[in-house]
């Protein structure tokens, strides 16, 4: 018998190694690490836990199974099997995207041996060697947002760097916890232990003062693994969080939990909102509409209630459509523009790039919650529950939306201004150097952007269903 946890940790990391062998046949490697991804994403929604499953040969898959690793147990609660399956379809889009937009970058190798590591950190107990995995992925993150051919980024140095400072917190929270287990009357460790955590999660999430390696990853590195970085390494980051709340009730239960959340999410929508609109880069902007989001998703948590938790995995399930689009059109005008990315370099470049123009509008608007979008399917919900009891943070995430809006929009208008050279004419060639095939591959995921956000009930099921996991938050 074969333990399913088994296959999830190995069938990707043999393949990320097959994937790069192949890596100069394109179409290849991309198949296989699409087809490797959503295969893993089927089998882990479809198969059942609690009975093995006959496949050839006569062998059987028990994917329910515990199986101990080194001391350590792997365990597939059915909590993380919506959690596990989003990383696998989400990484098969961005696999998709990388096929016509980086299609010989290691981002297809180094994105598979990523999975591995991250459905080790969601599969892994005791949780403190999930910290772990997430610092070694970080690391293993640096080749993957490094061009091919060239030096390690700014922005992959930053996050290794945030991601590292981050363990020690957690390691040594994991150590006062055992000491309080033993200690229960000295109090004094519960509030060392809720400092360190918050900072290290801060870190690892990007908040505010360490937020500056979320725009950094999208000026220097390759797009498409920034939003791998932003979308399944900080989903397992987010999943890892409501464990540790999970597990230690009594930070949630904290009178200043709630405060000190919401004013965390607060800060780092105030400073996206101000930064976002006066960015000149574009890869810069796509950085701080992806700081707003995430502050939105911790002013979601900080309700402290189940509407707000599955508010917040509303936005896990929907977020990656709105940066993997934003991040197709930054790659397309880079690759267009000489890899510079100035707005000031980029003015009417849109008519040459009409779909990577159209995608980084609609990623855009996603990431912003602009409606009929996949964005906002939690947003607006989050709107109306913040204007009744925290209204004040509801505008600020309303204004920052908007000034987020305002820097794509004035994008939009960069791209499509009328060249020198047609000034004088009624009519500007649309003369493209995208191909037919990236054009489709763009157009499905803005389909499925607008799909979701006219149709939320696809994925508002299971949102509720991760909510069912958790029992951490105020009723």
């Amino acid at each position: 018998m074969i333990a399913g946890p088994i296959l999830l940790l190995v069938i990707p990391l043999a393949m990320a190694g097959i994937v790069y062998l192949v890596l100069r046949w394109e179409t290849l490697a991309a198949l296989l690490a699409i087809g490797t991804a959503m295969a893993l994403g089927f089998a882990i929604i479809l198969l059942p836990l609690d009975q093995p499953v006959h496949v050839w040969g006569g062998q059987q898959i028990a994917l329910g199974e515990t199986v101990s690793f080194f001391g350590r147990e792997l365990i597939l609660d059915p909590s993380d099997r919506v959690a596990m399956a989003l990383f696998f379809f989400t990484s098969a889009i961005l696999f998709a995207l990388a096929w016509r937009i980086a299609p010989r970058s290691l981002f297809l190798p180094v994105g598979l041996g990523l999975l591995s590591l991250l459905s080790g950190a969601l599969l892994i107990r005791p949780l403190i060697y999930a910290a772990l995995l997430l610092v070694i992925a970080a690391a293993l993150s640096v080749f993957a947002l490094q061009p091919a051919e060239g030096r390690p980024t700014r922005g992959g140095m930053r996050y290794l760097t945030f991601a590292t400072l981050a363990l020690p917190g957690l390691l040594v929270t994991h150590w006062l916890m055992d000491r309080y287990a033993l200690t229960p009357d000295d109090t004094s460790l519960l509030g060392i232990s809720a400092v360190l955590l918050t900072i290290s999660f801060a870190s690892l999430l990007g908040v505010v003062p360490f937020h500056t390696w979320v725009p950094a990853i999208f000026s220097d590195g390759v797009p498409l693994a920034g939003a791998f970085v932003l979308t399944v390494g900080n989903g397992a980051v987010w999943f890892l969080l409501l464990d540790f709340l999970e597990m230690y009730s009594w930070l949630s239960a904290h009178p200043e939990f709630d405060s000190l959340i919401l004013m965390a999410g607060t800060g780092l929508v105030i400073v996206g909102g101000l930064l976002a609109p006066a960015q000149r880069r574009v890869g810069s902007l796509v950085g701080y509409a992806a700081l707003v989001d995430t502050g939105a998703m911790l002013i979601a948590l900080g309700l402290n209630s189940k509407v707000g938790l599955t508010l917040l995995f509303l936005a896990l399930l929907v977020r990656p459509v709105g940066v993997a689009l934003m991040a197709v059109g930054l790659s397309g005008l880079r690759t267009c523009c000489g890899d510079d990315d100035r707005w000031d370099g980029m003015r009417g470049v849109g008519w040459q790039m009409p779909w990577s123009t159209t995608a980084l509008l609609f990623g855009g608007l996603s990431v912003a919650g602009f409606p009929v979008s996949a964005g906002f399917v939690w947003r607006w919900s989050l709107y109306r529950t913040l204007v009744s009891s925290h209204p004040g943070t509801a505008v600020c995430l309303l204004l920052a939306s908007i000034a987020v809006l305002g820097g794509v929009w004035h994008g939009l208008f960069v791209l499509l201004e009328r060249p020198h050279s047609q000034k004088n004419r009624s009519v500007i060639p649309l003369v493209t150097t995208e191909g037919w095939v990236k054009g489709g591959v763009i157009l499905v995921v803005v389909l499925i952007c607008i799909g979701l956000g006219l149709f939320p009930q696809l994925v508002a099921p299971w949102a509720s269903r991760l909510t069912d996991g958790y029992t951490f938050f105020v009723p």
